[in-house]
Order: C-alpha cells, then structure tokens, then sequence
C-alpha cells in the first residue's frame, strides 16, 4: 500500500508535462484547403516546399488512411502537416509548435503554418 501512495505524486507530475498537440484537435478544424488530387502527390509536394523553405522532413507517417509530415527547424521549431483523403479529394491542415522553455517546458501551439500551407496551395495549382 504504501509503495502505490508514493507514487501517485510522480504519476501525476508526469501526467502534467505538456506535449504535442493532439492530433484530434487538429483534425477536429476546418480544413484549409481541399484539393482533387492523390494523397501521394499531396505528400511529395509538401516535403518539397518545407525543405525549400528550411525544415528538415523526419517522418512521413500514415495513421489511418492519412499522412502526418512531420519537419523541424532546429531544436525548437516543429511543423505537422496532415494529409486526410475525403473521398475523391484531399484535405490539407497544418500545425506549428515551438518548445517552450518558459515554466511548463513542453510544446506550445503557434497555430497553423501559413507560409508553409500557401506554399503547398501555390504548387498544387500549378499542376
């Protein structure tokens, strides 16, 4: 019993520690664009406009039938774009994040990537 008792503080202090944002939260938002093109070419074109504007591309992961492009730029700086298919069209959202060294020392939302996402728009027209 008294092993349980101490550690219910250390759970709880990890359970405070504040991390990525949910991917749910993110997908619960409109989409801010939505184009009629295969996910795959959604997905080359958003890893070529990060790494051109700076980010390094560190995991392409497929959850579900959607991708998450995830890319940094150095140790504080991290963008998620998600790529879901919606029938015959595909849904783009966006998400960045920048470490907080403040007092939580977690991962604080900067809302979406603008630059980043008009930048995929811009391409996606093109072709």
């Amino acid at each position: 019993m008294l092993r349980s008792i101490a550690l219910v503080p250390v759970l709880a202090a990890a359970a405070c520690v504040p991390g990525y944002t949910r991917a749910e939260i993110v997908y619960a938002e409109p989409a801010e664009y939505v184009y009629e093109a295969p996910p795959e070419r959604v997905v080359v074109v958003t890893r070529e406009v990060l790494v051109q504007r700076g980010w390094v591309v560190y995991r392409i992961e497929q959850s579900g039938p959607s991708r998450v492009i995830w890319a940094r730029r150095g140790p504080d700086e991290i963008v998620r774009v998600f790529v879901t298919p919606q029938g015959e069209r595909v849904a783009v959202r966006g998400l960045w994040e920048a470490r907080d060294r403040g007092r939580h020392r977690g991962w604080e939302r900067r809302g979406p990537p603008r630059e980043v996402i008009e930048d995929i728009d811009g391409r996606m027209k093109e072709h």
